[in-house]
């Protein structure tokens, strides 16, 4: 897809936090999507607003558009951004916007993104959106030796005080009247993010303490609000040394602005005894950087000299630059924060962590546990904290050991995976804003592709490509003809045509694995691209990738996979299955549901796990304990239909050839009713059954008397080559339907409105395949 991200600034002009995590993921998604940064640059020399390009000069795939802002950059509105901004916008196309942060840029963009109707996704990285300061840090406190004081919460007047009359004229008699002025713009502004915040249609919290403040204090709805911590890059973190050193070396990583306390840290590392020695790195900041500098010569005896101001650093070299120069970090902080990325980026490398007790720094440190945690804005509190890592060295190496809490193995979450919960969501807003259009156009809801019908790792005896019984797969290795495999750009171009048409859904190949399928990933970018959910049949054994990075992967784009399973034992299933293993795909159900569990308890959606099996006498008797195996794991149903009867051999396992094989189905379809209920899922639910109806002996003829197809003028097929097909029916006795067109000839749309197939939705009742079709419902079942 086309992914537009949205930030005021980029490394390595800019390389704070934000912008340090926006590079960072937009080299993770460019591996499989276009991503472009609209961003600022700072040049005195140039007008306002005027554009220029680059490339990224880490990653040459993405382009970067800066708009020029030495100026106004204060401003919480610029015509001239957003005109460059919707230039941008029109020109690539995007099929999401990513918004980073908009401070010195412009809250209009919302609106342009909005206007042109490109879904928005938003990382809250601080308080921008309801502190116009962004940090709840007041500049002009009451009393004014509390320097940098906390602020309680968003007041208009309030702001008018104690940040913006650093504007006012200064003279006594005009002090109530530029407060007034102030009062009125704080509360434009205000009312002007509020109004954009209800255009984004779902913002990401890196911490559920960010989150809990924007939901509670902001009023933005918990459905718009999805908690998703950072991810990082482990390659980049991995291989501290830490040579042995005379002193204990604590360190700070970041800008040199009030709001990172350095000034405290200082403090309290005049106060500490004992071999110690604190290296600040980070970009000098003028006359912040000389105020601290000063303080630090201050300090008593030789702890002046035990200070070193060490330069900014590549983010990439953040092992070998800093960490491994360190026994600690210190994150001082005297502003709230949320989330900070030198945080995890310690705990990945296994530094230690000293911090303040308050906010996502808490969240993410826990005393005695992998840091130590000091009380917030008391110097004297972190100076006895410091104090006593370096009275304790082991002290360091024990909490250091442990890492970040939130994972088992102590590791942050990978920016690899964190992309793909990223593109989850990208997918999922896509979908959304593609639900609440009104389709213009006929044309199915749902639509399979046989993207790879000759590709299959087991041989189950009932497929129609790959069993035992038959001879497709030889007749086409003697003739020479290639194995069949849909160009991707043929099911691209199909799902771009289905635009402003009820598409929803989208199920690849069910005769082979689709898991082999080499353009499955482009499947699944293609179906976020264009806001449909994947439908999945697969064999269960999880080819390439197996269960659990499959899972990463299809979890949070599918509505239902429905894995293939034939039989409640293992001599049953391998007898069906031939070359499955019990044993392993009994473990691969496991871990893709435990996987499915994660991603709805972390706010993702929850995709259906469905047993999938065919009807036979080999498994008649097995269907209730197939039920209670669902129940076990934790599968939400079960679904079966009766056999197509392709082959001689087949004719005898078919449960609907004979009154005494209907009469044998309709007792195991009661036994396994009874089952659904007595074994309930966790969450109290029973397991679903579909297609479980009793028989009348005429089945054996029709399977339901009168009964419509339950997929002709809802559903279409597409074959390998390109051929259209109005149902699943196998491939010999569809073609009996007649022909209806060629995609690579027509549009999807023309065939289905096409004379050949109306004519099919009116006279199918009339043809013998239909009469005998497996797949339709008794009538008062599809009722």
């Amino acid at each position: 897809m086309r992914i537009l991200q949205v930030i005021h600034g980029y490394p390595m002009r800019f390389n704070a936090g934000s912008e340090v995590y926006t590079q960072a993921l937009a080299h993770a998604l460019a591996g499989r999507h276009e991503v472009r940064v609209f961003t600022r640059q700072e040049n005195p020399f140039a007008p306002d607003y005027v554009m220029s390009s680059e490339s990224d000069p880490d990653d040459p795939r993405i382009r970067l558009h800066l708009v020029n802002m030495p100026n106004s950059r204060d401003r919480y509105q610029h015509a001239g951004v957003d005109q460059r901004f919707q230039e941008v916008v029109e020109d690539f196309r995007p099929h999401v916007i990513h918004v980073g942060h908009l401070n010195h840029l412009s809250t209009s963009l919302i609106q342009v993104a909005a206007t042109q109707q490109v879904p928005i996704v938003y990382t809250l990285h601080d308080y921008w959106l309801m502190c116009p300061r962004g940090q709840f840090m007041q500049m002009h406190p009451e009393d004014p030796s509390n320097l940098w004081a906390s602020c309680d919460g968003q007041e208009d007047r309030k702001c008018a005080a104690r940040c913006y009359s650093r504007y006012i004229s200064g003279a006594p008699e005009e002090q109530e009247e530029d407060l007034h002025y102030w009062e009125g713009w704080v509360h434009r502004r205000m009312e002007h993010v509020r109004k954009r915040v209800s255009d984004v249609a779902r913002f990401i919290a890196p911490s559920r303490y960010l989150l809990s403040r924007f939901r509670d204090e902001f009023g933005i709805p918990a459905s718009k609000l999805t908690y998703l911590d950072y991810g990082f890059d482990h390659s980049r973190l991995r291989n501290r040394q830490r040579r042995a050193e005379p002193d204990f070396v604590l360190g700070y990583i970041g800008t040199h602005i009030p709001a990172k306390g350095i000034h405290q840290l200082l403090e309290a590392f005049g106060r500490l005894q004992g071999r110690v020695r604190l290296r600040i790195w980070g970009r000098p900041r003028g006359a912040n950087t000389g105020a601290l500098q000063a303080i630090a010569r201050s300090l008593p005896g030789d702890l002046s000299s035990r200070v070193e101001w060490r330069p900014e650093y590549r983010n990439a070299d953040i092992v070998s630059d800093v960490f491994n120069h360190v026994d600690a970090i210190v994150v001082p902080s005297i502003w709230v924060e949320n989330s900070p990325l030198v945080i995890h980026e310690a705990l990945q490398a296994r530094v230690p962590v000293v911090t303040a007790d308050t906010g996502g720094m808490r969240e993410y440190v826990q005393d005695g546990l992998n840091g130590l945690l000091f009380s917030h804005r008391d110097p004297a509190s972190l100076a006895r904290a410091l104090q006593r890592m370096v009275d304790e060295p082991d002290l360091a190496h024990r909490l250091g050991a442990r890492g970040y809490l939130q994972s088992q193995h102590g590791d942050v979450p990978d920016m690899r995976e964190h992309a793909q919960e990223i593109e989850a969501l990208y997918a999922g807003v896509i979908r959304q804003q593609r639900a609440a259009r009104t389709p213009t156009r006929p044309g199915p809801w749902r639509i399979t592709f046989d993207t790879n019908p000759d590709d299959c790792n087991l041989h189950c005896i009932m497929c129609e490509e790959h069993s035992p019984y038959s001879q497709t797969q030889q007749e086409r290795e003697r003739a020479g003809t290639p194995k069949r495999r849909m160009p991707i750009d043929l099911l691209r171009r199909i799902l771009e045509d289905s635009r402003d048409t009820p598409l929803r859904e989208v199920i690849p190949s069910t005769m082979g694995e689709p898991l082999l399928y080499a353009h499955f990933d482009d499947l699944i970018d293609s179906c976020m691209e264009h806001g449909v959910l994947l439908n999945l049949t697969t064999n269960g054994t999880f080819p390439r990738r197996g269960a659990r990075e499959w899972a990463r992967r299809l979890v949070p784009i599918t509505s239902d996979v429905k894995i293939s399973w034939n039989g409640a034992s293992k001599r049953t299933q391998e007898a069906v299955m031939p070359g499955v293993r019990w044993e392993r795909v009994l473990e691969n159900v496991r871990a893709f549901i435990a996987v499915r569990d994660e991603h709805v308890r972390n706010g993702g959606h929850s995709c259906r796990v469905t047993l999938q099996l065919t009807f036979l006498e080999t498994n008649v008797g097995e269907l209730a304990d197939i039920v209670r195996l669902a129940a076990s794991l934790g599968v939400n149903r079960v679904k079966g239909h009766h056999l197509w009867a392709h082959f001689e051999q087949l004719k005898p396992l078919s449960l609907r050839r004979s009154p005494d094989s209907i009469s044998r189905w309709n007792e195991a379809v009661r036994d396994a009713i009874n089952a659904a209920r007595e074994n309930p899922l966790p969450d109290g639910s029973t397991v679903l059954l579909e297609n479980f109806h009793r028989l009348d002996p005429a089945a054996v003829v029709d399977l339901a008397p009168g009964a419509r197809c339950p997929f002709l003028g809802k559903e279409a097929w597409v074959s390998a080559l390109g051929r259209f097909d109005p149902c699943c029916a196998p491939d010999k006795e569809r073609r009996t339907l007649g022909a209806f067109g060629d995609l690579h000839q027509a549009t999807l749309h023309d065939i289905w409105s096409g004379s050949a197939y109306e004519r099919l939705l009116a006279t199918y009742q009339d043809h013998a395949l239909c009469k005998g079709c497996n797949m339709r419902q008794p009538a008062e079942a599809a009722r």
